[in-house]
């Protein structure tokens, strides 16, 4: 194998194994809209539940509301999160005219937007982690206050 083939081997294996970073945080990102749908379907459902079981209102029999409240909102803006960067090229509509490339410049390209796309999307996928985790600690407090106050 001679050295011009050896390193488009290697661009090829760095290519897929970052568009498999790429995808994996995509399917992360699935995860934790599926886990956020079913948090607020749970929140919305013990409210319910609490709300008809008060027997006698006062103002701190409103606080787990409250509470459940700001965590779903917060759970709300996880699935609102939506701006994610596949890496996926247009290659007849691209400006940077990927089918008149070489081959090992084209796979340097490739592994260029992918590695940009997964650095793209680390941030979003870290700020609806945060959102996540904040919202499941209100709803702990909220679900230990609702207790309290049954």
């Amino acid at each position: 194998m001679s050295e011009q083939e050896d390193k488009t081997k290697s661009l090829e294996i760095l290519v897929n194994a970052t568009r498999n970073k790429v995808d994996y945080q995509l399917n992360v990102d699935n995860g934790l809209d599926t886990k956020a749908g079913v948090m607020i379907a749970l929140e919305v459902g013990i409210v319910t539940f609490y709300i008809q079981s008060i027997h006698q209102l006062c103002g701190f029999s409103f606080i787990p509301i409250v509470i459940f409240g700001f965590s779903i909102y917060l759970l709300w803006e996880v699935l609102n999160i939506k701006i994610y960067d596949t890496g996926v090229v247009d290659f007849y509509n691209d400006p940077k005219n990927y089918r008149s490339m070489k081959s090992q410049v084209l796979l340097e390209q490739l592994l260029s937007d992918y590695q940009n796309a997964f650095d793209k999307n680390s941030k979003n996928l870290e700020d609806k982690n945060k959102d996540y985790k904040r919202s499941l600690k209100l709803f702990l407090v909220g679900f230990v206050l609702l207790i309290f106050f049954i």
